[in-house]
């Protein structure tokens, strides 16, 4: 058989003639820089192949981490409709080539850095391969997964709506307006508020694009019976992995969907971090009563009275504290209660316009006049 009808075979997957090297099996571990473990090479490749009596054949195959795969090859210049083949796929000895096994078995292929040749019997997985062998990658989990984790980790995100399967509204969280819940990602970590209790854990975005939250930990306060109902509501939706769904523009959205238990919407606001970069931690001592001040900006005006505190390794606070003063920036993130002394941890950012940026991070001491 010549070599171009061994391709033809190969590629449309009706010859088992083709199928050699039947003892190939998963390879042993890998040497240090192999595709297998130093690439992202999990994904979509798509790209046009040699055919003996057509322009080609059209090819989009999919090479998933669980060891499985998909193909579909359709005959340009044909009628017939795409042919679908699904099965598992091995490691060749190497780690730089891969067998399809199941429907499509046999056949070999090179994998490179955003590519994948398709292998003629006996040829080495070494790169350069012949163009027309090749096939480009178009989609890869794991660079998705990270502009996704990326987007979500540079917003804040408030529940809008929330649907059952049905797409009736899940009233537990639909009425709760006066505590609204909020989303926080940040490092492969999320953070919920708006309920009676702030749950927190782990959560990652699989190669299907769904986000999967490990099990979660919560503070245990006992609230009203509707605030606990929402913390309920919302543990047993993150259950199980849940579609991620993100809209960016100059109104972001983010929905996470599961088909059997319901919907959850958000609207997105860009994180201080997203907005003006990295932060410096302070502390501040808030005074009980505010001061009258002239605000550059705003004309007369009264503004929290603060000083900042230091703590040491050991937490404990370091005398003296600094001076105090009128704050005309106010605090993102604070309200202040006439009489209530606060010791803040904060966030502060260089603003745009060349300001500084105070944003809440914690509440540390709260009680009566100051020391």
């Amino acid at each position: 058989m010549k070599p171009l009808s061994i391709l033809l075979a190969a590629l449309t997957f009706a010859l088992s003639a083709c199928a050699t090297n039947s003892g190939a099996t998963s390879s042993p571990p890998d040497a240090a820089h192999s595709s297998r473990n130093s690439l992202d090479w999990a994904g979509t490749y798509e790209g046009v192949l040699p055919c003996a009596d057509c322009p080609g054949i059209k090819t989009r195959l999919t090479l998933r981490q669980d060891g499985s795969y998909e193909v579909a090859s359709e005959y340009l210049e044909r009628k017939a409709a795409p042919r679908i083949e699904r099965g598992q796929f091995v490691w060749l000895p190497g780690g730089n080539a891969v067998k399809l096994e199941g429907e499509a078995r046999g056949q070999q292929f090179a994998v490179g850095e955003g590519r994948l040749a398709w292998l003629e019997p006996g040829a080495a997985p070494s790169w350069p391969q012949p163009a027309r062998y090749v096939l480009t990658l178009v989609s890869n989990p794991a660079k998705a997964a990270q502009s996704v984790q990326g987007t979500l980790e540079s917003h804040r995100w408030t529940l809008d709506t929330a649907t059952d399967a049905n797409g009736k509204p899940l009233a537990g969280l639909a009425a709760n307006t006066a505590r609204p819940v909020v989303f926080h990602f940040a490092e492969g970590r999320l953070n919920i508020e708006g309920g009676c209790n702030r749950s927190f854990g782990g959560y990652r975005i699989d190669a299907e694009g769904r986000m999967v939250v490990n099990r979660m930990a919560s503070t245990m306060m006992a609230c009203d019976p509707a605030l606990m109902k929402v913390d309920d509501d919302l543990a047993k939706l993150l259950a199980t992995p849940m579609k991620v769904e993100v809209a960016q523009g100059e109104k972001p959205t983010l929905r996470l969907i599961d088909a059997k238990a319901g919907t959850l919407a958000f609207s997105g606001q860009l994180t201080p971090e997203a907005r003006y970069g990295a932060p410096t931690r302070i502390f501040l001592e808030v005074a009980p009563q505010t001061v009258a001040c002239n605000n550059p900006l705003t004309g007369a005006t009264s503004c929290l009275q603060v000083r900042e505190i230091a703590f040491d390794n050991k937490g404990l606070r370091v005398d003296p504290p600094g001076a105090w003063r009128a704050l005309y920036e106010g605090i993102e993130g604070y309200s202040h209660q006439s009489g209530v002394r606060n010791v803040l941890r904060l966030k502060r950012f260089q603003g745009k316009t060349g300001g500084d940026v105070y944003v809440l991070d914690m509440v540390v001491e709260s009680g009566g006049a100051a020391r």
